[in-house]
Protein backbone atom coordinates (compact mmCIF):
# COMPACT_ATOMS: atom_id res chain seq x y z
CA UNK A 1 0.00 0.00 0.00
CA UNK A 2 1.47 3.26 -0.74
CA UNK A 3 1.11 5.87 1.48
CA UNK A 4 -0.91 8.66 0.69
CA UNK A 5 1.89 11.33 0.44
CA UNK A 6 3.28 12.70 -3.67
CA UNK A 7 5.84 10.97 -4.71
CA UNK A 8 7.30 14.27 -6.57
CA UNK A 9 9.46 16.73 -3.94
CA UNK A 10 7.47 19.50 -6.63
CA UNK A 11 4.38 18.35 -5.43
CA UNK A 12 5.39 18.30 -2.08
CA UNK A 13 6.38 21.48 -2.45
CA UNK A 14 2.93 23.06 -3.41
CA UNK A 15 1.24 21.43 -0.97
CA UNK A 16 3.23 22.66 1.30
CA UNK A 17 3.23 26.30 0.28
CA UNK A 18 -0.79 25.84 -0.32
CA UNK A 19 -0.97 24.77 3.60
CA UNK A 20 0.77 27.52 4.93
CA UNK A 21 -0.85 30.04 2.79
CA UNK A 22 -4.17 28.89 3.91
CA UNK A 23 -3.14 28.74 7.19
CA UNK A 24 -1.47 32.45 7.00
CA UNK A 25 -5.19 33.18 5.18
CA UNK A 26 -6.62 31.98 8.61
CA UNK A 27 -4.70 33.55 11.26
CA UNK A 28 -5.03 37.12 9.46
CA UNK A 29 -8.55 36.90 9.17
CA UNK A 30 -9.27 35.36 13.30
CA UNK A 31 -5.96 37.44 14.70
CA UNK A 32 -5.67 40.77 12.24
CA UNK A 33 -2.10 41.93 12.72
CA UNK A 34 -0.84 39.36 15.20
CA UNK A 35 -2.34 36.97 12.62
CA UNK A 36 -0.18 38.95 10.42
CA UNK A 37 2.98 38.46 12.26
CA UNK A 38 2.29 34.79 13.21
CA UNK A 39 1.31 33.98 9.10
CA UNK A 40 5.43 35.67 8.74
CA UNK A 41 6.95 33.60 10.83
CA UNK A 42 4.90 30.34 10.10
CA UNK A 43 6.01 30.99 6.20
CA UNK A 44 9.16 31.51 7.13
CA UNK A 45 9.65 28.21 9.13
CA UNK A 46 7.95 26.55 6.40
CA UNK A 47 9.84 27.53 3.67
CA UNK A 48 13.14 26.57 5.53
CA UNK A 49 11.74 23.68 6.39
CA UNK A 50 10.78 22.90 2.38
CA UNK A 51 13.63 23.84 1.19
CA UNK A 52 16.42 22.32 3.65
CA UNK A 53 17.86 18.77 2.82
CA UNK A 54 17.09 15.92 5.31
CA UNK A 55 17.78 13.62 3.62
CA UNK A 56 21.45 15.16 2.28
CA UNK A 57 22.81 11.84 4.60
CA UNK A 58 21.44 9.26 2.94
CA UNK A 59 21.65 10.89 -0.95
CA UNK A 60 25.19 10.85 0.23
CA UNK A 61 24.95 6.94 1.58
CA UNK A 62 23.40 6.54 -2.09
CA UNK A 63 25.59 7.93 -4.18
CA UNK A 64 28.25 6.36 -2.36
CA UNK A 65 26.29 2.96 -2.86
CA UNK A 66 26.11 3.87 -7.00
CA UNK A 67 29.74 4.54 -6.90
CA UNK A 68 30.90 1.49 -5.18
CA UNK A 69 28.41 -0.26 -8.12
CA UNK A 70 30.36 1.92 -10.41
CA UNK A 71 33.61 0.43 -9.58
CA UNK A 72 32.36 -3.57 -9.81
CA UNK A 73 31.19 -2.45 -13.15
CA UNK A 74 35.23 -1.19 -13.94
CA UNK A 75 36.69 -4.22 -12.35
CA UNK A 76 35.10 -6.53 -14.47
CA UNK A 77 36.21 -4.07 -17.36
CA UNK A 78 39.76 -3.66 -15.96
CA UNK A 79 39.84 -8.04 -15.74
CA UNK A 80 39.05 -8.13 -19.27
CA UNK A 81 41.44 -5.47 -20.01
CA UNK A 82 44.23 -6.97 -18.54
CA UNK A 83 43.50 -9.93 -20.56
CA UNK A 84 43.43 -8.22 -23.50
CA UNK A 85 46.55 -5.88 -23.23
CA UNK A 86 48.55 -7.82 -20.29
CA UNK A 87 52.31 -8.39 -21.13
CA UNK A 88 52.52 -11.41 -18.26
CA UNK A 89 53.28 -14.71 -19.37
CA UNK A 90 49.90 -16.38 -18.06
CA UNK A 91 47.86 -14.12 -19.73
CA UNK A 92 49.50 -14.53 -23.32
CA UNK A 93 48.74 -17.93 -22.89
CA UNK A 94 45.38 -17.87 -21.82
CA UNK A 95 44.69 -15.35 -24.65
CA UNK A 96 46.22 -16.83 -27.65
CA UNK A 97 46.00 -21.00 -26.68
CA UNK A 98 42.93 -21.00 -24.49
CA UNK A 99 40.16 -18.45 -24.85
CA UNK A 100 41.25 -16.74 -28.29
CA UNK A 101 37.59 -16.29 -28.77
CA UNK A 102 37.24 -13.87 -26.15
CA UNK A 103 39.39 -11.62 -27.91
CA UNK A 104 37.65 -11.37 -31.00
CA UNK A 105 34.70 -9.49 -31.24
CA UNK A 106 32.78 -10.96 -34.38
CA UNK A 107 33.01 -14.33 -32.55
CA UNK A 108 29.12 -15.46 -32.99
CA UNK A 109 29.27 -17.50 -29.54
CA UNK A 110 26.18 -16.11 -27.74
CA UNK A 111 27.87 -15.86 -24.36
CA UNK A 112 31.05 -14.09 -25.76
CA UNK A 113 28.62 -11.62 -27.85
CA UNK A 114 26.99 -11.01 -24.90
CA UNK A 115 29.66 -9.74 -22.86
CA UNK A 116 31.12 -7.82 -25.53
CA UNK A 117 27.63 -6.50 -25.98
CA UNK A 118 28.15 -5.64 -22.02
CA UNK A 119 31.59 -4.04 -22.15
CA UNK A 120 30.92 -1.60 -24.64
CA UNK A 121 27.30 -0.91 -23.03
CA UNK A 122 28.79 -0.59 -19.69
CA UNK A 123 31.51 1.29 -20.96
CA UNK A 124 29.15 3.95 -22.21
CA UNK A 125 27.04 3.64 -18.50
CA UNK A 126 30.20 4.24 -16.77
CA UNK A 127 30.87 7.59 -18.75
CA UNK A 128 27.44 9.16 -18.42
CA UNK A 129 27.17 7.78 -14.56
CA UNK A 130 29.13 10.82 -12.99
CA UNK A 131 27.55 13.54 -14.17
CA UNK A 132 24.18 12.17 -13.10
CA UNK A 133 26.34 11.55 -9.49
CA UNK A 134 26.75 15.64 -9.55
CA UNK A 135 23.99 16.89 -10.30
CA UNK A 136 22.95 18.03 -7.30
CA UNK A 137 18.81 17.97 -8.27
CA UNK A 138 18.28 14.25 -8.03
CA UNK A 139 16.13 13.74 -5.17
CA UNK A 140 15.85 10.36 -3.54
CA UNK A 141 13.68 8.03 -5.63
CA UNK A 142 16.11 9.00 -8.90
CA UNK A 143 19.20 8.26 -6.87
CA UNK A 144 17.31 4.85 -5.69
CA UNK A 145 16.67 3.64 -9.40
CA UNK A 146 19.70 4.56 -10.01
CA UNK A 147 21.55 2.40 -7.81
CA UNK A 148 19.12 -0.18 -8.87
CA UNK A 149 20.02 0.08 -12.21
CA UNK A 150 24.05 0.48 -11.59
CA UNK A 151 23.85 -3.10 -9.42
CA UNK A 152 21.97 -4.82 -12.12
CA UNK A 153 24.54 -3.72 -14.60
CA UNK A 154 27.00 -4.88 -12.16
CA UNK A 155 25.56 -7.87 -11.80
CA UNK A 156 24.95 -8.48 -15.43
CA UNK A 157 28.50 -7.61 -17.03
CA UNK A 158 30.11 -10.27 -14.18
CA UNK A 159 27.77 -12.98 -15.27
CA UNK A 160 28.59 -12.35 -19.03
CA UNK A 161 31.99 -12.09 -17.86
CA UNK A 162 32.47 -15.41 -16.33
CA UNK A 163 30.10 -16.79 -18.83
CA UNK A 164 32.11 -16.01 -21.69
CA UNK A 165 35.04 -17.08 -20.09
CA UNK A 166 33.72 -20.48 -19.78
CA UNK A 167 32.76 -20.22 -23.45
CA UNK A 168 35.61 -19.29 -24.95
CA UNK A 169 37.91 -22.04 -22.64
CA UNK A 170 35.38 -24.61 -24.23
CA UNK A 171 35.57 -23.31 -27.90
CA UNK A 172 39.72 -23.58 -27.38
CA UNK A 173 42.40 -22.00 -30.09
CA UNK A 174 40.58 -23.82 -33.14
CA UNK A 175 37.03 -21.88 -32.60
CA UNK A 176 36.73 -20.34 -36.15
CA UNK A 177 37.42 -24.11 -37.77
CA UNK A 178 34.01 -25.11 -36.30
CA UNK A 179 32.14 -22.76 -38.40
CA UNK A 180 34.19 -22.61 -41.15
CA UNK A 181 35.94 -19.86 -40.81
CA UNK A 182 39.87 -19.82 -41.69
Amino acid sequence: MNPPFPDSPQQRKAIAYALVVLAAVILIAVLKTSGFIIALILAGVAWLMVNSRPDASEHKALRSSIRLSAEDIADVMQQYEDFRESADIDSVTDRTLHRPALMDTDCDHPAVEAFHYQYSSARRYLRRLEAKLNNPQLDTNELENLLKTTDHRAAEIRECWVEARRAAYRLGPNYKDDSGER
